[in-house]
């Protein structure tokens, strides 16, 4: 069976962890700075604009408790994605604000963040997703925002890489977090980062994620112990050297899709955004005939994913509060259409032959 993730660890990671273990110094160190100033060097920001934690949604948390918004206070979304992006809204006392998605990206869009910010001048914040690897419109959405005082948060967890007219991602909004969990481009097996441009929010990040305090015992916030371990970190370093060419990798394995499913009626595939450099965390592509195609698939040793079978308003949580009333026809259509299929690095030529062999095999 090809898997549909795989995360890509070698002998480098080995021989890093075993340095930590060998050192005794296994908790937040100097290993976990290091691998903070090279991510954000990666990012194209300073070196000291990055802050380690313990995973993306963590890293979520504290960005949003660094906003320091009064309970109530109402922050723009996308109602597709994984749940964590709007729990860090709603563990704060906020209210999340969802708005309809464009039907080829599955992202909210400028012109939509313009509109809802327009309609409703008491929203604060808002939190954008850069979904499967592709960015969104995000220097026209800070633009739209930063024009009327709101702030933003870019949720990169699927996007390491990532670029908008030659921008990474993770660079252009006030607060941005990264995840580096297992399946993910680059992984740390847990763990997330948060970077950004604006110093003050990045400070008080910085002090929530080590239990509120700059010095010890002096806790001037409310705070948790968010940190990354320097094991975590010692990973972070291999990977993070390593995932330009995987990113590469992934980017030919998804031309090469591209390419072979072609001309399929019953099939959308995946398009990339002008300008943009999508890292393909995922490669999704649209059908009507979801249930029969996954099964096909199954039995032709091909492992596939559905992401996201629910809007996150219509998740049980979401949906008891209210939210399930919201009008998001686009984005409800798309939970039942999109379809992941195996692009990582550890798929083989043969064996991205073999996903596209099967799908054109398929008889809707």
């Amino acid at each position: 069976m090809i898997p549909i993730a795989r995360p890509c660890l070698g002998p480098e990671e080995e021989r890093a962890v075993a340095e930590v273990m060998a050192s005794g110094m296994l908790a937040a160190g100097p290993k976990v700075r290091a691998f903070e100033a090279a991510f954000a060097r990666f990012c194209g920001l300073p070196g000291d604009a990055a802050v380690a934690c313990s995973s993306g949604t963590s890293g979520l948390l504290v960005a949003v408790q660094s906003l320091g918004l009064p309970r109530g206070a109402k922050v723009l979304t996308t109602p597709f994605s994984f749940i964590a992006t709007a729990n860090c809204i709603m563990a704060w006392g906020l209210e999340p604000v969802f708005i309809d998605v464009d039907p080829e990206t599955a992202m909210i869009t400028a012109e939509g963040v313009e509109a809802a910010l327009d309609a409703d001048p008491s929203i604060r914040a808002v939190i954008p997703v850069h979904l499967y690897g592709q960015p969104c419109e995000i220097h026209q959405m800070v633009e739209v925002a930063h024009a009327r005082g709101v702030l933003v948060i870019e949720d990169c967890a699927q996007a390491h890489g990532a670029s908008e007219n030659g921008v990474p991602v993770g660079s252009v909004g006030d607060l941005a977090v990264f995840s580096f969990y297992a399946t993910k481009n680059m992984t740390t097996g847990e763990g997330g980062m948060i970077t950004g441009r604006n110093d003050e929010l990045l400070d008080r990040c910085r002090i929530i994620v080590d239990q509120g305090a700059r010095v010890r015992y002096q806790h001037e916030t409310l705070g948790f112990n968010y940190r990354m371990t320097s094991i975590a970190a010692a990973i972070g370093l291999c990977q993070l050297e390593k995932l330009p060419a995987l990113n590469d990798h992934r980017r030919r394995n998804a031309a090469t899709l591209t390419e072979g499913l072609r001309g399929i009626p019953w099939l959308r595939v995946p398009a990339e955004r002008d300008g943009c450099v999508h890292v393909f965390h995922q490669y999704v592509v649209q059908t009507d005939h979801r249930p029969a195609l996954q099964e096909h698939l199954a039995n032709c040793g091909v492992s596939t994913a559905i992401h996201y079978p629910k809007v996150i308003p219509d998740q049980p949580f979401y949906a008891a509060d209210g939210f399930a009333t919201v009008d998001l026809p686009v984005a409800r259509q798309l939970t039942q259409t999109v379809l992941a299929l195996p692009v990582h690095p550890m798929v083989s030529t043969e064996g991205i032959a073999t996903v596209i062999d099967a799908v054109r095999s398929f008889v809707p």
